[in-house]
């Protein structure tokens, strides 16, 4: 009737993790999901671009047909060095998408993986940074990702607590900016980031 899981450990992209919980059966097929896992130090490459360390307590519930995963994420640190492309604009992290495009591709669907629903908090307490050939920036985080796997929608909000970058040519100094995430149908941040620079005159 049930297959339970009772301190099972593991070695997941270099951290450990330890899952608790049970599988329940219909026969000999999986019915439904109580499971918990408990994550230390994991070293991700996702999304792409982007090297990162984090902690993770989740959990995943329901039937299997509609399973949802939840819980929190903690990033100990986030590294971004993919160059901007020249020929875009700095804050299209899209990589050259269009207008109207959204921000972050969803992941192709798979014809084998159930439509998993996400509840998922990520705090980054100022471990988030940029180092590319455009910008040196820090910032913090506290975002809600739902929607599904296949088309996650974020909710929260990004802070720079320093920085600076180039546009144009000239180099600016990040005073203060925000990212808002609050499109409940695309991942589609609204920027408000005030910079200064020096420019010369003649005479």
């Amino acid at each position: 009737r049930n297959i339970r899981l009772d301190g099972l450990t593991a070695r997941v992209a270099d951290g450990q993790v330890s899952f608790d919980g049970r599988i329940g059966m219909d026969g000999y097929a999986p019915a439904d999901l109580a499971l918990t896992a408990t994550a230390r130090s994991m070293r991700l490459r996702y999304p792409e671009g982007v090297r990162s360390e984090v902690d993770a307590d989740l959990s995943l519930t329901g039937r299997v047909t509609a399973p949802v995963l939840a819980g929190m994420v903690n990033v100990q640190n986030a590294l971004w060095t993919t160059k901007f492309d020249t020929g875009g604009n700095l804050f299209d992290f899209g990589g050259g998408s269009g207008a109207g495009t959204p921000v972050v591709a969803a992941a192709a669907p798979s014809s084998t993986m159930p439509p998993v629903r996400l509840d998922v908090r990520v705090i980054a307490p100022g471990t988030l940074r940029i180092e590319n050939n455009d910008a040196h920036i820090v910032s913090s985080a506290d975002m809600t990702f739902r929607g599904t796997y296949e088309r996650p929608i974020v909710f929260g909000r990004a802070e720079i607590s320093r920085g600076e970058f180039i546009f144009e040519g000239r180099r600016y100094l990040v005073t203060r900016g925000t990212l808002d995430f609050t499109n409940p149908v695309r991942v589609e941040p609204t920027f408000d980031i005030a910079a200064e620079t020096q420019v010369r005159v003649p005479g």
